[in-house]
């Protein structure tokens, strides 16, 4: 028996308009062009079959499954908290070169591809494995043989592929996540493991 879960990068947010951090305290929406790609997204997976979607309960992530939900309507929908991007702590809503200016030797140290938190508190990428793993897991119990849809964001996203992949964490940031970008992986119950079928495949200009 296989769970198929499906990962889907929200659309374009205001935030690169902004030149701000990004994180979970932001509730930053879409741009006009984020939301003509969630419309192409859902377009895409309109032919597509699921037995349940889940989202973050961040803005970006919710308009683009309220997209995708349209062609989808009659099936059951979740927002979950535990599904937020990284958070960055205290930074958010810094202006980027602001951020530079104050912590280059947090920026050194990024760069460096190491998995440090952002000052001011936030998350490593070791952090959002703890929190979104066991979200997984548990889905698998609850949901085996199923088919289901996470809209959510980048960094999640590299994060669970890099713990199937078992890459390092300062290195999941490699792993490339455009806006609508859709993954799946499969779930082997009998073999008890996971294989990525395919990495961000893009649903949208």
């Amino acid at each position: 028996m296989e769970t198929h879960l499906y990962f889907l990068r929200h659309a374009q947010s205001a935030a690169n308009e902004l030149g701000v951090v990004q994180g979970i305290g932001l509730n930053i929406p879409l741009t006009e062009l984020g939301r003509a790609q969630a419309a192409e997204a859902a377009h895409a997976l309109a032919g597509f079959s699921f037995d349940k979607i889940f989202s973050s309960k961040a803005e970006r992530a919710m308009r683009t499954a309220t997209a995708v939900r349209q062609a989808h309507d009659q099936i059951p929908y979740e927002e979950i908290h535990e599904l937020h991007e990284r958070s960055r702590g205290g930074i958010e809503g810094m202006k980027k070169d602001e951020f530079l200016r104050q912590y280059p030797d947090v920026e050194a140290a990024w760069k460096r591809e190491e998995d440090v938190r952002s000052p001011l508190g936030g998350e490593s990428f070791e952090d959002v494995r703890n929190r979104v793993m066991p979200i997984l897991e548990k889905h698998l119990g609850e949901h085996a043989g199923k088919k289901l849809l996470y809209v959510m964001h980048g960094n999640l996203i590299r994060v669970v592929l890099g713990e199937i992949l078992n890459v390092p964490y300062g290195l999941r940031a490699r792993i490339a996540q455009d806006y609508c970008g859709l993954s799946l992986v499969t779930y082997d119950h009998d073999r008890k493991r996971f294989k990525v079928e395919f990495v961000n495949k893009k649903l949208c200009l």
